[in-house]
């Protein structure tokens, strides 16, 4: 059995999302956990994983809703290239340029 234990959760791009909106990134650090001799357990270390998370928040009360969850198992890519790969798929951030042509 695989054990995840979150070590590290950190909220990225924090000024740049629209309101309501959330990219979270969680750091679990994975155990292999089997069974050996009697009541004994073997612990083995399974490396590390990156999770980031797409969330939005319309402001009711238990309400989040999860738009997408990228996984990376060997640590996440640059900022800018995460930036990029949300960007393609969802509208989540505040683009200045876009807003003021709008108006």
């Amino acid at each position: 059995m695989i054990v995840h234990e979150l070590t590290d959760i950190e909220h990225l791009f924090t000024e740049q999302l629209q309101e309501g909106y959330y990219v979270i990134r969680e750091t679990y650090q994975n155990i292999l956990v089997e069974p050996e001799d009697g009541d004994t357990i073997r612990q083995v270390d399974a490396g590390t994983e990156e999770v980031v998370t797409i969330v939005f928040d319309p402001g009711d009360e238990y309400s989040l809703i999860c738009l997408d969850t990228y996984t990376f198992a060997d640590g996440i890519p640059s900022l800018a290239e995460l930036k990029e790969t949300i960007a393609a798929e969802y509208d989540v951030f505040v683009n200045d340029r876009w807003a003021a042509a709008s108006l």
